[in-house]
């Protein structure tokens, strides 16, 4: 498994910023930056090895009824 970078780049703050539609100021970026590299040092630190999967797996079906809930008010 590849290592995650420990540094959160401005390129990487760019990339997902464009990716999620947004659009940061270039003077916000280094501050958006410590934002994120602070919010994903949790999950980087995590070692994914070691936690156990619980099966199955939830399925989500966006196109069709769940069925089993309230039926809506008129």
């Amino acid at each position: 498994m590849p290592e995650m970078p420990s540094e959160v780049t401005l390129d990487e703050v760019k990339e997902r910023a464009r990716l999620a539609g947004l659009v940061i100021p270039p003077a916000r970026l280094d501050l958006v930056r410590g934002f994120l590299a602070n919010a994903l040092k949790p999950i980087r630190a995590l070692d994914t090895r070691t936690v156990r999967t619980v099966e199955p797996a939830v399925i989500f079906n966006a196109g069709g009824d769940a069925g089993g809930g309230p039926e809506p008010r008129s």
